[in-house]
């Protein structure tokens, strides 16, 4: 993965996960989000129509990054692309996604929990990884260990994340962002969502605080 792609998310902090339901529901969520300030954000390609949720909210929001979730294959992958996301992210890594990430069109973020699911996505080339389910798995506690294990490995922790746990993710090194639901799952779809989306996103970067340094070379 690119240093400047990288360094997006370190600055993003957030990245809300949307589930896809009815088409104009999810995109109007989207908007929702992009308006409140979010920076990334992870559709998730568990439904038909997630393509095409993500190709209409590509051509509305050209500056966020738009992340295709769930992809546990090449034909997800393919249609992330042709989609026009800017990344995809999987719970797990397999040797035949990792063969077609190697020459994939956008890059992969693939889930990793044990030190040698770790080395092995490093070993893929891989410097970015998802920590999935997060909470269930303590991996906080965790993360803390392989900032010292596994430098310059950088991890989006998912699952079961909410805002009380946030500082205790946004004090470790390698926590590039953490992504959730928690800033708008419980809200309705209504007029008031936006505001209280802002004040979701508001507090969350609060506590989360300053992501990682990340270096990107001179063009």
């Amino acid at each position: 993965m690119n240093p400047t792609l990288i360094a997006r998310l370190a600055e993003a902090r957030v990245m809300p996960i949307v589930s896809v339901g009815g088409e104009a529901v999810t995109i109007a969520l989207v908007d929702d989000l992009v308006e409140a300030g979010a920076a990334a954000i992870e559709i998730l390609f568990r439904h038909p129509k997630a393509p095409d949720v993500l190709h209409h909210c590509r051509a509305r929001h050209r500056r966020v990054l738009l992340a295709a979730g769930t992809v546990m294959d090449a034909k997800l992958g393919r249609q992330a692309a042709e989609a026009g996301a800017d990344f995809m992210v999987s719970p797990g890594l397999t040797p035949s996604l990792a063969a077609f990430a190697a020459t994939a069109p956008l890059p992969l973020i693939p889930g990793a929990q044990t030190p040698s699911e770790v080395m092995l996505a490093a070993e893929h080339g891989f410097q970015v990884l998802k920590f999935y389910p997060a909470e269930p798995n303590d991996a906080a506690a965790i993360l803390k260990d392989y900032a010292n294990v596994f430098p310059g490995i950088y991890f989006i922790p998912t699952g079961g994340i909410g805002e009380p746990s946030l500082a205790k993710y946004g004090a470790l090194p390698n926590v590039l962002a953490v992504g959730g639901s928690w800033t708008h799952g419980r809200l309705p779809p209504a007029s008031e969502r936006p505001a209280e989306v802002v004040e979701a996103l508001r507090r969350a970067r609060s506590l989360l605080g300053t992501g990682p340094d990340i270096v990107v070379p001179a063009p």
